[in-house]
């Protein structure tokens, strides 16, 4: 099963997020992507001008574990999940001293609970929006189990204070203290705006509002954000957050070996265009060295004329072939692999330009859905970038560095970077004129531009479509607009 969405990430980059789950715990699990980009023949995108390493180098993939899901009653009470488990390997090292193995397992599991958290309040923040009346009536129930997760933690961060234990350690439990007041500081404040917007019950506001209070006096009294500006937004506050996410987040992070598909084919497709050609060159020089003999000036001009040939039948046939094996091999094979350098999946990319008769039926008709011209699709006009993927998924050691039964499934971050595609667009502010009242007024509009993005998913479950309208101007990208496809 894939989840999917495409996003904004800032002026100029979109973001495709895939969520792929692991169907089976016994053999490996396959999916394909197609992603289709549709450029209006005016930006000067083309094979030309845009070759792969200019799509690569404006392309960024972060591959990682999906966070486990746990409610917060299971955070709480569940013995197998991360909180029970965090208190477990505590008490491990506050008994005896600390071997390598365990201060790995102690900082694993004070970032697995921040990861987890996290994932923990999006997940309730996005059911409060969808069943609003349902989800507000809990809010003080829900207010009351995240205090008494916050207790319990900060418990055990002052008893790794108290012990004679490393540095190292000390920082860890307080980097994951930090992290989470954050997150829960940015989750509440999220909460307080849409219960202002739906007017909820005042009980239930006062107890948010206390509970943001309570939660920055704890901020302040352990210099969180504390900073040599006095402005809350200073750059050195929105870099030390930073590095922080990176920090507890780095434990779903999964290792890239990153290595051109194909290598060994193409090298030997081009050893045996080198052997065709030297035989070729080698016959024509003994041919006619019998015909004029040795040191003759026909003889000379015979070698002369092979060697041309020569290097023109390795590297015609060289290409040749290794045209026809594109459709084979991809251009990169990466192998993702966790920190124990077990084998978790393979991704690989390929990336090239497609005409539109070229396109599957269905692709087609997506495409031409909501034009805003009724005319031939060729008279348009656009360059359509095809970016492939294929992702394999190995159950086997899937999630074994960190020891959760909860972990099914890898995040493929995809990040496409659209720079190049504004420089030769217009200004994104237009004048044009109208006459109105027997008067001619001048007025000002926008300058946009439509990219058309069409997902294809292959599963082994079926064949999915999505199709995004990805409006931008010079200045960057303005908005992103899902579009309803028709059944097909």
């Amino acid at each position: 099963m894939i989840q999917d969405n495409v996003k904004i990430h800032d002026n100029f980059s979109l973001e495709i997020k895939s969520i792929y789950e692991i169907l089976s715990e016994k053999k490996k699990t396959t999916y394909n992507t197609l992603t289709y980009l549709f450029i209006p023949n005016g930006l000067n995108i083309n094979n030309q001008t845009y070759p792969k390493s200019k799509f690569y180098n404006d392309v960024k993939v972060y591959i990682r574990y999906n966070a486990s899901e746990y409610t917060l009653d299971e955070i709480l009470n569940v013995k197998t999940g991360p909180l029970h488990q965090l208190i477990k390997i505590v008490k491990k090292i506050s008994g005896k001293k600390v071997s390598k193995k365990n201060k790995l397992e102690f900082e694993s599991r004070v970032k697995m609970l921040g990861a987890i958290l996290n994932n923990t309040l999006r997940t309730a923040t996005l059911l409060l929006k969808n069943n609003r009346k349902s989800e507000i009536i809990k809010s003080i129930e829900y207010f009351n189990k995240l205090k008494k997760v916050l207790v319990i933690y900060r418990d055990l961060v002052l008893r790794i204070e108290a012990l004679k234990v490393a540095e190292d350690l000390k920082n860890t439990i307080k980097y994951g203290d930090e992290y989470i007041s954050n997150i829960i500081n940015y989750y509440l404040i999220v909460w307080l705006e849409f219960y202002k917007i739906n007017n909820v019950d005042k009980e239930i506001l006062k107890e948010l509002i206390a509970f943001i209070k309570e939660e920055q006096t704890y901020r302040k009294l352990q210099n969180f954000d504390v900073t040599n500006s006095e402005d809350y937004f200073d750059e050195i506050l929105f870099h030390k957050r930073s590095q922080l996410k990176k920090f507890i987040e780095s434990v779903l992070f999964l290792n890239r070996d990153i290595r051109k598909d194909g290598a060994f084919f193409e090298q030997s497709i081009f050893a045996f265009a080198a052997g065709l050609a030297m035989v070729f060159s080698t016959a024509v020089a003994f041919y006619y060295q019998q015909i004029y003999g040795n040191f003759t000036l026909p003889f000379f001009i015979a070698l002369v004329v092979g060697y041309m040939f020569k290097d023109r039948i390795k590297a015609s046939i060289g290409l040749l072939f290794v045209s026809r094996a594109s459709s084979f091999y991809h251009d990169f094979k990466i192998k993702i692999k966790d920190s124990g350098a077990n084998l978790i999946g393979i991704v690989k990319e390929n990336f090239t330009f497609v005409p539109f008769n070229k396109l599957g039926p269905k692709v087609k008709k997506h495409r031409l859905k909501n034009k805003f011209i009724a005319a031939d699709y060729n008279f348009l006009g656009e360059q359509i970038i095809q970016y492939k993927k294929k992702i394999v998924i190995y159950p086997k050691k899937f999630g074994e560095e960190i020891s959760d039964n909860r972990l099914n499934s890898i995040v493929d971050i995809t990040r496409i970077n659209l720079y190049r595609f504004t420089t030769q667009m217009d200004d994104p502010k237009k004048e044009y004129s109208l006459l109105k009242k027997g008067k001619i007024i001048n007025r000002v509009g926008n300058r946009i531009y439509h990219i058309n993005l069409i997902q294809k998913f292959y599963t082994e479950k079926g064949i999915t479509f999505k199709r995004y309208l990805v409006i931008m101007n010079r200045k960057g990208i303005k908005r992103i607009e899902p579009i309803e496809l028709d059944a097909l």
